[in-house]
């Protein structure tokens, strides 16, 4: 087992005689340190005592009742996501690429011929 130190702090009133902690990893063993904040009188600056320490071990976590962590559910709905967005984003450029085929050819086909060409002039002649 390896130790692994995490320096917490949280500010709790004087007359207080417990506290809750929140956001322990199961089966990990924590030493707990009570530290008193002061003014020194001598020297004007603030010191600390300890008041208590304590280890403790939380308990383990039961293998069958574990859910789904939410770092698996969250990556798997940002690549769901991002899915959907790259499939409609290659439809939309389907479809366009269809309507300029089909506008295009649509113009090939309707092609003008001319039979008969007449010119308008403003009645200038010129040699």
């Amino acid at each position: 087992m390896f130790t692994v130190l995490i320096f917490f702090s949280r500010m709790i009133p004087a007359a207080s005689k417990s506290f809750f902690l929140t956001d322990l990893v199961a089966g990990r063993e924590y030493d707990l340190c009570v530290l008193a904040v002061y003014d020194d009188g001598l020297t004007s600056l603030t010191a600390t005592r300890v008041i208590g320490c304590v280890q403790f071990t939380t308990q383990e976590e039961y293998k069958q009742c574990r859910s789904l962590h939410a770092q698996f559910l969250g990556g798997t709905m940002i690549i769901i996501i991002g899915g959907i967005i790259v499939a409609s984003v290659l439809v939309f450029i389907f479809i366009l690429l269809m309507k300029y085929k089909v506008y295009n050819n649509h113009h090939k086909n309707k092609t003008t011929k001319v039979n008969n060409v007449c010119s308008q002039t403003n009645g200038s002649q010129s040699g």
